[in-house]
């Protein structure tokens, strides 16, 4: 291993202005080079007091890892390996290589199509500032990255890069509750169901995400549905405080009194385009044991159970703040074809072998075809719907009014037919599409705007809303355009139809999207240009834009 302690981090003088590498010829790309004294980022110079971090070599021949060929410009070229060994020289123990044990646990992800992503390492920080040195090598390399906190993005790429480093969060772990027991600070490398674990014995919770394997910063960034929505918003409008390292390296707060327009970014803008956060400071409150109710009924309920659910939307869940449900309808051979499947969920549980009354219209309609009531604590609540790793999956979604149950029911033919389009195609592989209603009753929307509100753009006169997301299993890659395509084009008739009787809204929610979808343009022009505005205030260089891969940027 090259001996790399000729490498130092200076602040930036005056001087450094004009410090930049050389032009690149023709035959090298810009990233491949470095100046003999510098390496630095070509995009890179002082701005506006924008505190730039470079690396200051004080012999190249020390640079073992860079094949030092010679350009007619006087750079150097270096393979795409050479960020990869600065890291492991400079962060040892904490970087694996491919062909290793490590590596190829590291590159397990919940879809199957992330997984076929192979990145030239990944990168392991402990720490925030070894996190804050990642970030520092790889853009003063002009490296491309992504970052993974608990891999559940559905997309190649979403969290994992080609030929890149992939900055892995999982050491991140720790969890701590503060003396008063109002705060709990979350690493982000955590998963949901560590952060339960170790809650549920202290009679605590936060609001979190409701499966039990995804990771913490993906629900918190992108919004962050939960069980406790309707008294306390989605995840993201419960943080006190985020830790974050910006594209200098410099580790940050963002919180309603410190750097208050990074905090509302934060809240659905995802990190990806402002920081890696590295810490959740994040709303507790005291919680014991939930109630659930899981139901399964025939398909062809769905013109009796829509419009309950439509009215539960509207007037239950509002009536009932501590209620919880969403609705599916799925198409499983083994139960006979279509089905419903619709969960709720308590926060208190009622006197045994009852129903809380926002619930029991629904738990009256019969035929049912499976019932399951359960009262336990929230790990066990959020274990139930895990979902299996191995298959390749996709997401979209949209947003429509939930005041019509007719268009809710009209919607049910449009996705049997999309239906129909996979089974023709899978040709008897596996596939699994799912149309899933998840309600945004004006209650959520009232509780989203506490502390100057979040980014998402949606307020309580847009309400009630009802997310209309579809989830599809598969599991050959010869499928993937067939899934996508036509799961693009039916989010398209949903749009159209709600549209022609002003009913749509338009809203993609992030955490259940697609990368084609326009998200924070649905998040309003106001909302969009403000976003754009916080990016470059923290990153005026558009070192994030560029160099971090994966998820959705304000760039487009």
């Amino acid at each position: 291993m090259p001996d790399f302690s000729g490498f130092t981090w200076v602040q930036p003088r005056d001087s450094d202005a004009a410090v930049t590498t050389k032009s690149a010829p023709r035959d090298h790309h810009p990233s491949a080079l470095v100046s003999p004294r510098t390496l630095i980022s070509p995009s890179v110079s002082a701005h506006k007091g924008y505190a730039i971090y470079k690396m200051e070599i004080s012999r190249l021949s020390l640079l073992g890892l860079c094949s030092l060929l010679l350009t007619p410009h006087g750079g150097c070229a270096y393979s795409q390996q050479a960020p990869c060994d600065v890291l492991s020289a400079t962060l040892p123990g904490l970087v694996t290589f491919p062909n290793s044990t490590l590596y190829a646990a590291e590159n397990t992800y919940w879809s199957a199509r992330q997984t076929t992503v192979h990145p030239n390492c990944f990168v392991t920080p402990k720490t925030t500032a070894d996190v804050s040195t990642a970030i520092k090598i790889l853009t003063s390399l002009h490296a491309r990255f992504a970052v993974k906190g608990g891999g559940h993005a559905a997309f190649a790429g979403g969290s994992n890069v080609d030929k890149g480093v992939t900055i892995d969060l999982l050491r991140l772990t720790n969890i701590t509750v503060s003396p008063d027991r109002k705060t709990v600070s979350v690493g982000a490398g955590n998963r949901w169901i560590n952060v339960s674990q170790a809650l549920d014995p202290l009679g605590l919770a936060v609001v979190a995400g409701r499966v039990a394997d995804v990771g913490v910063g993906g629900v918190i960034l992108g919004g962050g549905i939960s069980y406790f929505s309707g008294v306390r918003g989605w995840a993201c409008d419960n943080v006190r405080n985020y830790e974050v390292v910006l594209s200098s390296g410099q580790v940050v707060n963002a919180s309603p009194a410190t750097n208050r327009d990074l905090y509302w970014a934060l809240r659905g803008g995802a990190g990806t385009n402002f920081g890696v956060v590295t810490r959740f400071d994040l709303v507790s409150f005291d919680q014991g044991d939930m109630w659930s109710n899981s139901l399964i009924f025939p398909g062809a309920l769905n013109t009796t159970l829509i419009p309950l659910f439509q009215n539960l939307t509207v007037n239950g869940l509002p009536a009932d703040p501590q209620a919880h449900t969403y609705f599916v309808l799925a198409n499983i051979p083994q139960l006979g074809g279509y089905v419903i499947n619709t969960d709720q969920f308590h926060a208190t549980p009622p006197p045994a072998n009852t129903i809380p009354p926002v619930f029991q219209s629904i738990d009256a309609v019969t035929p049912v075809l499976i019932k399951t009531v359960t009262v336990a604590n929230i790990s066990t609540m959020s274990k139930r719907i895990d979902q299996a790793y191995g298959l390749r999956q996709t997401w979209f979604d949209t947003a429509v009014s939930a005041m019509s149950a007719k268009l809710l029911v009209d919607l049910v033919p449009l996705f049997e037919a999309y239906v129909d389009k996979l089974h023709a195609a899978a040709n008897g592989t596996d596939v699994t599409p799912l149309m899933i209603f998840q309600p945004i009753p004006v209650n959520v929307l009232q509780a989203m705007q506490t502390n100057g509100g979040n980014a998402l753009g949606l307020e309580p006169n847009d309400g009630p809303l009802v997310i209309v997301q579809l989830a599809v299993s598969w599991s050959t890659s010869v499928l993937d355009g067939v899934v996508t395509s036509n799961a693009a084009a039916l989010i398209d008739q949903i749009n159209r139809l709600a549209n022609s009787r002003k009913l749509g809204n338009g809203f993609n929610y992030i955490n259940y999207a697609e990368p084609s979808q326009k998200v924070f343009e649905s998040y309003g022009k106001g909302n969009l240009a403000r976003l754009r505005a916080t990016a470059y205030k923290y990153d005026p260089e558009a070192i994030f834009q560029q160099l971090w891969r994966g998820y959705f940027k304000l760039s487009g």
